[in-house]
C-alpha cells in the first residue's frame, strides 16, 4: 500500500475510534438526564434572548470586565472610564442605562431606525478605552475569561453579538450545575434514578437559576463550582480521600474562589471533608495522604496568590470590601449587635431586642426565599406574591421532611456527610451575614441579594432527592411528575412575568 493511501487510512481508522468513542460517552448518559438537560438548554436559551440587554445584576460591570480582559488581557483598574465607547454605543441604542429599575416606567425601544443608527455607528466605536474603575473589579478573573471565549468566537460581530453570545455560553454552565446536582444526589442516596431526576430538576429549574446563568455575572461559574464541590467533598467522605477525589476538591474550591471572594466560604467545608476522609483511610495510607494534602494545598494556594498580589499591584482590593459611608457614624462592631441582627433576620424580633431589621417583612423571607426564587431585572421585575407563598411553602415542607429523615439516621458515614453539608451551608450563611452587618455598621445599608445563596441550591436539589427516594415506591414517578411539570410552569410563569414587564 502507497504511503498517502496508508496514512489515509490510518485517518479514517482514528476518525472510527473517535466515533465510537462519542457515542459510548452519548450512551453512557443516563435518558432521563439527557431528557432533563435539553428541557434545561432550551429554558436557558429562551432566558438568554428574552432578557433584555443589560438587564440583570451589574451585568454592564461585568461585560465590560471582560472585555478589558478579552481587549487588554488586564483587570478593571485605573483609568478615565469604565466602560467602552463600544459598550456605551450599543448601551445607548438598546436604552439599557435608562431602563435600569425602571422597567415600570419604560419599555426597550429598539426600532428599524434605531437598529440602523447602531449598525452605522458601531464601526466608529473603540473596544479598548474602557477598563477604568469598576465596580467588580475585586473579583477574580476566572469566570470573565471563561465568558470570553464566547467574546473572542464572535470577535468580528458588534457589541450585540458578543453580549448575546456570552450570555449563551453560560448555559453550558447551568448544564454543569444540573450535572453537579445528579452526581452529588447519586454520590449521596446512591444511583437512584428517580430522586436524581427530581433533585436535579429542581436545582436546574429555579428561575433564579437559569436567569443568573444567563447573564454575565460571575454567580453563574460560582453556583456550578460549589455544586461540585459539594459532588466532591461527598466522594472524599465516602471514599476515603481518594486522590483523584482529593485534587479534583481542592481545585474546584481553588476555582470558586478565583471567582468570587464570597467562596473563600468553602475553605472550612472543604477541610472538613478532607479530614473525615483522611481519618476514614486505613492506616498505612495516612501519610501518603497527609503529604498528597500538603502538596495539593501548596500548588493550589499559588493561583490565589497570585491574585491576591496581582489586586493590590493593580490598587484593588482582592475581595469586596465594605467601606465607610460619607457622615455615617462610627458603629463599633458588637457580637451582640451581630446575633441580634441574625436573630431579626429569619425570626421575629424579641422585646427589648435593638431594631436590625433590613426589610420590612422577615427578610429570611424577603431575600433567601422571594429573591432566591426569582426576581429579576435589577431586582425589581416580582412574579406574583401567590408564587413566592407557594415556592417558600414548598421550601418549608421539603427541609422540614428531610430533617425528619435525617433525624432517623443512625450510621456515622450519614452525620459525617451531613456534618460536610452544614459547614457549607454555615460558612456561606456567615461570610454573607457578616458582610452585611459590617455593612449596616458602616452605613452603607443592606447588601444581600437571594442570588448569593444560589451555591448551595444542590443542597435543595440533594433534600429534594431524599425526599423522593423515602416514598412509597408506587409515589416516586407520579411525584417525580408533578415536581417537574410544577418547575415547568414556574419557569413559564417567570418568563411570562419578564415578557408582560418589559415587552407589553
Amino acid at each position: 500500500m502507497a504511503a498517502p493511501e496508508l496514512k489515509e487510512g490510518r485517518a479514517r481508522a482514528g476518525s472510527r475510534r473517535r466515533t465510537r468513542k462519542l457515542r459510548n460517552a452519548v450512551a453512557a448518559v443516563p435518558a432521563p438526564l439527557a431528557a432533563l438537560l435539553v428541557i434545561v438548554v432550551i429554558a436557558g436559551i429562551a432566558w438568554a434572548l428574552f432578557v433584555p440587554p443589560w438587564q440583570s445584576p451589574d451585568e454592564s460591570a461585568h461585560f465590560a470586565y471582560a472585555q478589558s480582559i478579552a481587549e487588554k488581557l488586564a483587570v478593571p483598574s485605573k483609568g478615565p472610564q469604565t466602560y467602552s465607547t463600544d459598550q456605551l454605543t450599543a448601551d445607548h441604542a438598546a436604552g439599557a442605562g435608562a431602563l435600569a429599575f425602571r422597567s415600570t416606567q419604560l419599555r426597550p425601544d429598539w426600532s428599524k431606525h434605531d437598529e440602523a443608527l447602531y449598525l452605522a455607528a458601531a464601526p466608529h466605536t473603540s473596544r479598548t478605552d474602557g477598563g477604568g474603575f469598576n465596580p467588580a473589579a475585586s473579583n477574580p478573573p476566572l469566570y470573565y475569561a471563561y465568558a470570553d471565549l464566547a467574546y473572542w468566537a464572535t470577535y468580528g460581530g458588534n457589541a450585540f453579538d458578543r453580549y448575546y453570545a456570552m450570555r449563551l455560553w453560560g448555559i453550558s454552565l447551568l448544564v454543569l450545575t444540573v450535572i453537579g446536582a445528579w452526581l452529588l444526589i447519586g454520590e449521596v442516596l446512591g444511583p437512584r434514578r428517580l430522586p436524581q431526576l427530581a433533585g436535579a430538576a429542581v436545582v436546574g429549574l429555579v428561575p433564579m437559576t437559569t436567569f443568573m446563568s444567563t447573564s454575565v455575572n460571575p454567580d453563574a461559574m460560582v453556583i456550578t463550582l460549589w455544586t461540585f464541590a459539594l459532588w466532591l467533598g461527598a466522594r472524599v467522605i465516602k471514599r476515603a480521600a481518594r486522590p483523584w477525589d482529593v485534587v479534583g476538591l481542592c481545585a474546584v474550591t481553588t476555582g470558586a474562589i478565583l471567582t468570587k471572594g464570597s467562596s473563600y466560604a468553602l475553605v472550612p467545608a472543604a477541610a472538613v471533608a478532607l479530614l473525615i476522609g483522611w481519618v476514614r483511610c486505613d492506616g498505612p495510607a495516612r501519610r501518603s495522604r497527609a503529604l498528597l494534602f500538603a502538596l495539593v494545598g501548596a500548588v493550589c494556594l499559588l493561583p490565589v496568590l497570585g491574585w491576591i498580589e496581582l489586586a493590590r499591584s493593580k490598587g484593588i482590593a482582592p475581595v469586596n470590601a465594605v467601606g465607610k459611608a460619607a457622615g455615617a457614624p462610627v458603629r463599633p462592631f458588637s457580637v451582640r449587635g451581630f446575633l441580634s441582627y441574625v436573630w431579626q433576620f429569619y425570626l421575629p424580633r424579641l422585646p427589648g431586642m435593638h431594631l436590625q431589621k433590613v426589610t420590612t417583612e422577615l427578610s429570611v423571607y424577603d431575600i433567601w426565599l422571594r429573591e432566591g426564587w426569582g426576581v429579576f431585572g435589577w431586582l425589581e421585575v416580582r412574579m406574583p406574591e401567590a408564587v413566592y407563598i407557594l415556592a417558600a411553602a414548598f421550601t418549608s415542607l421539603v427541609a422540614i421532611a428531610s430533617a425528619a429523615i435525617i433525624a432517623t439516621f443512625r450510621d456515622r458515614l450519614r452525620w459525617q456527610l451531613i456534618c460536610f453539608f452544614a459547614v457549607a451551608l454555615v460558612g456561606l450563611l456567615f461570610g454573607l451575614h457578616l458582610t452585611e452587618y459590617r455593612s449596616v455598621l458602616a452605613g452603607q445599608g443592606a447588601v444581600l441579594q437571594g442570588r448569593y445563596v444560589l451555591p448551595v441550591v444542590g443542597l435543595l436539589g440533594l433534600a429534594v432527592g431524599l425526599v423522593v427516594g423515602r416514598l412509597p415506591a408506587a409515589w416516586r414517578a407520579p411525584v417525580c411528575g408533578v415536581l417537574i411539570a410544577g418547575m415547568l410552569l414556574l419557569q413559564i410563569v417567570a418568563l411570562g412575568t419578564i415578557g408582560a414587564r418589559y415587552y407589553t
